[in-house]
C-alpha cells in the first residue's frame, strides 16, 4: 500500500464554489459504471458535446486542463481561486465556466465552474482531463458502491428507503466537502471523506499531536520528506516530518476498526477511497447528510495493513530521487540522492512518472529489494525494506 496520492487538499481563500445548474424537477436516479485505475474513480462526462473522462474527487474542487477547457469552449469566469496541494504549495488558478455538462444520462448542468489547470502528466497518464470535486454534485445525492463499481446519482430526492436518522451531519463549509465527525477512541475529530486520496486514514499532524496523549496509540516510525508529487509540482523545500502511527480504536460512522495505521500529513485529516472496500457510502449534498453502510458488522483489525517502503522515490527534473527517508534508512540514503536502479531495473527506461516507479516497487516479491543510488558520482547499492 502506498502512502497517499492526493490531488487537492485545501483552500487558502474562502471563495464560494457554486455549481450553476438548472435541473428539471422530475425525479432522477442514474447509475454510472466507473473505472477504477490507480486507486482513482474515473467517470465519462460530456461537456458541450465533447466526450471526456474525469476523476471523481470528493475532497477536491472541479478543475480542467487548459487545452481541454479550450476544446469545451469554456468561458472565463473573471476570477481566480486559491488552493494548496498535498505538499502545502500555495497555488492560484484561473476560474472558468463550462456549459452543457452531462454527468450521467439525466443529470445535466447548464453551467459548472471549473479551475483551469496547466498540462498535467498524472492526468494525462490516467486519460482524464481533470477532477470533478464535490461542488459538481452539490445539488445531488451520490452513492458509491465499490462492490458493483458504480455511482448512483439521485435528484432531487433521497434514494427510496433512506432515512435521515441513518446518517450523520456533514460540515461542508463553503466547499461542499463531506466532512464528518469520526470517533478516535472517544475523542471526536472532523475528517474529510476524500475519494481523491489513496488508502484509508491520513491523519493530520496536528490531530495526531492532540490525540497522542488522550487515546491509545503507537508511534511506529519517523521519517522526513514528501509523499507525492502535488498538482503544484515538486519542491524538496516542502519536506515535512512524517510519523507512521497506529490508533487503537476508530469508529467511522458506525464501522469499528482497531489498530488503524496512518502516515501523518499536512492540513486536514482524511479518510481515503479504500473505505469503500468496507461499505457503501451515500452523500446527500443538498441536505448535508452522510451515510455509511458497512458490508460486515465485525470490528476490523488493521494491524500491519499499511505497508510502505522506508524510502520514497519520485521523478524530479528528468531523473528519480530519494524524496522521503524513514528512520531505518537514514544512515543509508539522503533526500535528493539520485536513484538509477530499482530491483535491477534501470530507471532511465521509465517515463518520468510517479505511477511507473510505484508500479515497479509493487512488483517486488517480499519486503526487501535493492536500489542503486549515486553518491559523489559513484554507484552505491542500498537495501530498502517495506515497513
Amino acid at each position: 500500500m502506498r502512502i497517499v496520492v492526493l490531488l487537492l487538499l485545501g483552500f487558502i481563500t474562502s471563495l464560494p464554489v457554486v455549481t450553476i445548474a438548472q435541473q428539471t424537477t422530475r425525479r432522477i436516479c442514474d447509475t454510472i459504471h466507473y473505472e477504477y485505475v490507480h486507486d482513482k474513480i474515473i467517470i465519462p462526462v460530456i461537456v458541450n458535446g465533447v466526450k471526456v473522462k474525469y476523476i471523481v474527487d470528493t475532497g477536491g474542487q472541479t478543475g480542467t486542463i487548459r487545452e481541454n477547457a479550450v476544446e469545451m469552449k469554456a468561458m472565463s469566469g473573471g476570477t481566480s481561486r486559491g488552493v494548496s496541494d498535498l505538499n502545502g504549495m500555495s497555488l492560484a488558478y484561473e476560474e472558468a465556466v463550462l456549459s452543457n455538462v452531462q454527468l450521467s444520462s439525466n443529470y445535466k448542468l447548464t453551467q459548472m465552474k471549473s479551475m483551469v489547470f496547466p498540462s498535467n502528466g498524472f492526468f494525462r497518464e490516467l486519460g482524464v482531463v481533470g477532477i470533478l470535486g464535490s461542488d459538481a454534485f452539490a445539488q445531488a445525492v451520490v452513492t458509491f458502491d465499490a462492490r458493483e463499481q458504480i455511482m448512483i446519482i439521485n435528484y432531487p430526492y433521497r434514494p427510496d428507503g433512506l432515512k435521515i436518522s441513518e446518517g450523520v451531519a456533514i460540515y461542508p463549509g463553503q466547499t461542499s466537502h463531506p466532512i464528518v465527525d469520526v470517533d478516535f477512541g472517544g475523542i471526536m475529530k472532523r475528517v474529510l471523506f476524500d475519494t481523491g486520496a489513496n488508502g484509508l486514514l491520513i491523519l493530520s499532524a496536528d490531530d495526531y499531536e492532540d490525540l497522542k496523549d488522550k487515546v491509545e496509540n503507537r508511534l511506529l516510525s519517523r521519517g522526513i520528506g514528501i509523499s507525492g508529487v502535488g498538482i503544484g509540482g515538486f519542491d524538496l523545500k516542502n519536506t515535512m516530518e512524517m510519523k507512521k502511527v497506529s490508533i487503537g480504536e476508530l469508529n467511522f460512522v458506525g464501522k469499528e476498526f482497531n489498530n488503524m495505521e496512518s502516515v501523518t500529513c499536512k492540513g486536514s485529516s482524511l479518510m481515503g477511497v479504500d473505505m469503500l472496500k468496507y461499505g457503501k457510502v451515500v452523500i446527500d449534498y443538498m441536505r448535508n447528510r452522510f451515510y455509511f453502510f458497512p458490508y460486515e458488522s465485525r470490528t476490523e483489525d488493521m494491524t500491519g495493513e499499511l505497508k510502505n517502503w522506508n524510502v520514497g522515490i519520485l521523478p524530479v527534473k528528468g531523473h528519480f530521487e530519494i524524496t522521503a527517508v524513514w528512520d531505518s534508512a537514514k544512515d543509508l540514503v539522503a533526500l535528493g540522492d539520485q536513484v538509477i536502479r530499482v530491483n535491477g531495473k534501470n530507471l532511465s527506461e521509465l517515463k518520468q512518472s510517479q505511477l511507473e516507479v510505484e508500479a515497479l516497487l509493487d512488483t517486488v516479491e517480499g519486503d526487501v529489494t535493492e536500489i542503486v543510488i549515486l553518491k559523489d558520482g559513484k554507484e552505491k547499492k542500498v537495501e530498502i525494506k517495506r515497513m
